[in-house]
């Protein structure tokens, strides 16, 4: 157990680096659409380069098949530890969303031909149908993880005051970047070829 618990903690800081400038060109989205495909074209080089995706991919899926690992085991004995049952419940929903996110993002690519970029993201939380299922998924999941990072700070500090700063600060980048990717701060126009995927989608 303490082997898969050192692969996890690795695989884990790997990811939260990933997770941290994915965030960042998230948030470039707010000075434009172009803004944000110049920072993305430019981290992408870095991710898709093919040494460095599989490496990503193998990090996310021990990360996922450890943490449910963990979850399973620990479910019971972590209900009179608060911090514990959020970091599982964080952590579980984390897996759900990535699996789900990696799996359409590479279909996206390889499958359907397209990028995924600002306008992939975008598209289904201005389409009038799907939007009511991302909102809440894509903020839910950039909540999750301020929450498991706040649950870790927990640990290692016990600073209720740096907790709540990773709360806030996950509320704050959330809502920063569903009002930047859907529409609210300035006019976004679905490029067709998204939104005949998007309409495909929903007609399956």
């Amino acid at each position: 157990m303490a082997m898969w618990a050192r692969v996890h903690s690795i695989t884990g800081m790997l990811i939260l680096t990933f997770v941290a400038l994915h965030l960042a060109v998230h948030l470039t989205a707010l000075l434009g659409i172009a803004a944000h495909v110049r920072f993305l074209s430019v981290v992408q080089v870095v991710y898709r380069n093919p040494v460095v995706e599989p490496v990503l991919l193998l990090a996310f899926a021990l990360q996922i098949g450890i943490g449910i690992r963990f979850a399973i085991s620990r479910w019971r004995s972590t209900r009179a530890d608060r911090w514990a049952r959020v970091q599982l419940v964080s952590g579980l929903y984390l897996a759900f969303f990535v699996i789900n996110h990696t799996g359409a993002a590479l279909y996206a690519r390889y499958g359907a031909a397209l990028d995924t970029n600002f306008y992939w993201a975008s598209g289904v939380l201005l389409h009038p149908v799907l939007r009511w299922y991302f909102y809440p998924y894509y903020g839910l999941a950039i909540l999750a993880v301020f929450t498991h990072f706040a649950a870790a700070v927990w640990y290692r500090t016990r600073s209720v005051g740096s907790v709540r700063l990773a709360i806030l600060s996950g509320v704050g980048i959330a809502g920063l970047i569903l009002l930047s990717f859907g529409g609210w701060l300035y006019p976004i126009a679905t490029p067709d070829a998204y939104q005949r995927y998007y309409d495909g989608l929903i007609a399956l």
